[in-house]
């Protein structure tokens, strides 16, 4: 089981949005995919998407952001911008279900 920094699981335990996009680009790892893709998965707006994938202004802290973090790595091809889990983002969602599936048998 990896080591995960506590301000990772903090992080993600405040957004479920931020949950849901790590879910769903685990789910089509290690494929990338363009930022409205992934607001259209999620059910969410592409400006909350990217604010929790990059930051944006107040709303949504940099430094708690997924690319920030290390979880998802923006990959730039033929000048558009795609989103892919990292190793390591993979790892974290590897724990988290792990973590969901043990606890939910005491809720």
């Amino acid at each position: 089981m990896p080591v995960i920094d506590p301000h990772i699981l903090r992080s993600i335990h405040r957004s479920d949005l931020r949950k849901r996009i790590l879910m769903y680009l685990y789910d089509i790892y290690p494929s990338a995919t363009y930022l409205s893709e992934i607001a259209r998965v999620v059910g969410s707006d592409p400006s909350n998407v990217r604010g929790a994938l990059v930051g944006l202004g107040n709303r949504y802290n940099g430094e708690s952001s997924l690319v920030y973090l290390g979880l998802v790595e923006e990959v730039m091809s033929n000048g558009f911008r795609y989103y892919r889990l990292t190793d390591y983002g993979k790892k974290v969602v590897e724990y988290l279900k792990d973590y969901y599936s043990y606890y939910r048998k005491f809720m």
